[in-house]
């Protein structure tokens, strides 16, 4: 049986994977298999049913032998009993004739079809192309000094896909939010970007050894996540109370968000804040 995997493996697997590996359980670890799970609903996929148990023989009946002496005390009365039923048998079987009234013909009732009730869901897309690009980008964009540091710049890019994929999905769901199109696999979706989200912050924690240039776009990515995370948990919360998801105050955290996701590929410039009384300009 393999061993047990990380939830953060999880990730960049693909749900066909993920659906081999439940539909499998002997082959691999319980925890792994309801890791796999849990994966697999965030991502509104449908679970296997499991199968259901062979039947087993049925139980043999034992009967109790019965007393020799009993058998050796009863005979005669058992020969007796056996003459007179057989004389009536006979005579039952010389006076009665055969039934000629064909038996009533039992018609059974067609089921009633059954009734399957459409429920469109939309499944999280993996952004990996858009991630794939996106990251080749910001490789572009680092200077030949800083990508002569091999080891650091794979840090670096790394820790970009980590940032993108996170980035896209939150950007998925923030248009789920706006449209009202969220369905009930929303939830779930939202918890999926979440961890996408914290496998970032996670790796952010620790020291990258990384150029002060890579460090800097770092933090311009952990601060659009953050806003993202805040976010995603509003709608997620709205969503369940049945409320509007999206307000001015949302468009203004999704406008700052993709400030710093477009900072980061070289497409936007930050304003100075308004200062002064908004009334006079």
């Amino acid at each position: 049986m393999a061993a047990a995997s990380t939830p953060d493996s999880f990730l960049q697997k693909t749900t066909d994977e993920l659906l081999y590996l439940v539909q499998h359980p002997e082959l691999y670890h319980p925890a792994l298999i309801a890791e796999a799970g849990r994966e697999l609903r965030r991502r509104g996929a449908s679970l296997p049913n499991p199968s259901a148990p062979e039947p087993g023989p049925p139980p043999v009946a034992i009967e109790e032998e019965p007393a020799r002496a009993g058998a050796s005390r009863w005979w005669p009365a058992g020969v007796l009993a056996a003459a007179v039923l057989g004389l009536g048998w006979w005579g039952l079987r010389s006076s009665s004739a055969p039934s000629t009234t064909p038996a009533a013909k039992v018609v059974a009732r067609p089921a009633a079809p059954i009734v399957l009730e459409a429920v469109k869901a939309e499944r999280l897309p993996d952004f990996e192309a858009e991630t794939a690009a996106q990251v080749a980008e910001l490789r572009r964009q680092l200077p030949a000094s800083e990508r002569a540091d091999t080891t650091a710049t794979g840090r670096y890019l790394r820790m970009a896909r980590r940032y993108w994929l996170a980035e896209n999905a939150a950007v998925h769901l923030t248009k789920q939010a706006r449209t009202n199109a969220a369905t009930g696999v929303f939830p779930g979706q939202v918890d999926l970007a979440l961890e996408r989200i914290s496998w970032f912050m996670r790796a952010k924690a620790y020291n990258q050894h990384l150029t002060p240039l890579m460090e800097a776009r770092l933090t311009l990515m952990q601060q659009g996540l953050a806003l993202r995370r805040s976010s995603l948990q509003s709608f997620k919360s709205r969503y369940e109370a049945e409320l509007t998801m999206m307000d001015p105050g949302e468009e203004r955290v999704n406008e700052e968000a993709t400030g710093f996701a477009e900072e980061l590929r070289g497409r936007y410039q930050r304003k100075e804040p308004i200062r002064g009384n908004i009334t006079d300009l």
